[in-house]
């Protein structure tokens, strides 16, 4: 049986985040359905230091540094895409990071309340490194994901088994 990994935001103290000039479809972006002007323009709206992640202010969406970009080119890991970032009044170089990899709806319980572990039939993977659960915004990845970013030293994420991931269901209505 694989096993994957819920790739989630480990915020750090004092970490930048970006917060887009203009308005767009965070949905949309998240997932690589939206045309972009590149590079897409940020500001920095709070914190003082860059990681290999910066997020943007919506809840979904974020940026990789140029070394994790090239990297994950290299490794050529896959389910991702990605558009130029440029932050006003500073020099790095981010990528924003597209999920572009799917599978079907997660089984949640009929029954309202909590429950431990997203599952999904793993039939309707695409195989990709990155995906997205159908109608969510949960970015999951592969071990072989896991390994690179231990391996790279990815900073500010975090990857949890996706087996004992605490969610909640609102139940059948």
């Amino acid at each position: 049986m694989k096993k994957f990994y819920s790739f989630q935001w480990a915020q750090k103290r004092g970490e930048i985040l970006v917060e887009a000039l203009k308005e767009y479809d965070e949905k949309a972006l998240m997932h690589g359905n939206l045309v972009l002007e590149t590079p897409f323009w940020v500001k920095v709206s709070e914190g003082k230091k860059l990681y290999d992640i910066a997020h943007l202010q919506d809840p979904f969406n974020f940026a990789v540094s140029e070394r994790v970009y090239n990297l994950l080119k290299e490794a050529g890991l896959t389910g991702w895409s990605s558009y130029e970032i440029a932050i006003e009044g500073r020099s790095e170089k981010y990528y924003g990071f597209q999920v572009t990899g799917k599978c079907g709806k997660l089984d949640v319980p009929k029954e309202e309340g909590f429950y431990t572990g997203y599952k999904f039939d793993y039939d309707t993977w695409d195989g990709s490194d990155f995906f997205s659960p159908e109608d969510t915004l949960l970015i999951f990845c592969t071990e072989r994901v896991k390994t690179f970013f231990k391996v790279n030293e990815v900073t500010n994420t975090e990857l949890t088994d996706i087996s004992v991931v605490k969610a909640y269901s609102v139940g059948t209505i």
